[in-house]
């Protein structure tokens, strides 16, 4: 009987011991396999490691075929400053623009767009503008500027063809 016993209890034992270790070795798999998934960037909306990435590939190559109407402007030069000096910064911009109807619209409003240029540009600080994310903030408040002189649809990206600070 007491052989009984022990034969009966060993297979608790080994039950007990499946559900010790594996549950929990299971969990740290799923957990590490989740947190691969996220650095990887499955979870965070990037369009290039979606599932659907090849479609958005598609609708981007269609874009930049399609580019409209580019009118460049003269390179501007400002003053501006950087702890107690003055630098300059030289810009070269280039608009794109949706049909030749915009190019000219955008012809005469050139002096108001060149003000704007100039005095959006020369009221940064070398700090504002020596890294990407200045740039492109400096970018942003010049398209925004711009289309609200020239109107809304009517200039659709603008290009930094020169970007100099000396």
């Amino acid at each position: 009987m007491a052989k009984e016993k022990e034969t009966q209890e060993k297979p608790k034992k080994s039950k007990n011991r499946i559900f010790l270790f594996g549950i929990p070795i299971l969990l740290l798999l799923i957990m590490g396999g989740g947190a691969g998934a996220y650095f990887l960037g499955v979870f965070n909306g990037d369009p290039a490691r979606s599932p659907e990435a090849s479609d958005n590939n598609t609708q981007n190559t269609q874009e930049v075929q399609t580019l409209g109407p580019l009118v460049e402007m003269e390179d501007f030069v400002v003053n501006i400053t950087h702890k107690d000096s003055t630098r300059f910064l030289k810009i070269g911009i280039t608009l794109e623009v949706e049909d030749e109807k915009s190019v000219e619209a955008l012809k005469k409003r050139m002096p108001q767009v060149a003000d704007a240029v100039l005095l959006l540009a020369g009221n940064r600080r070398f700090e504002d503008i020596q890294d990407l994310q200045g740039k492109m903030q400096l970018k942003a408040d010049l398209l925004a500027r711009i289309k609200g002189l020239v109107g809304q649809g009517t200039v659709t990206n603008l290009y930094f063809t020169d970007f100099v600070v000396q």
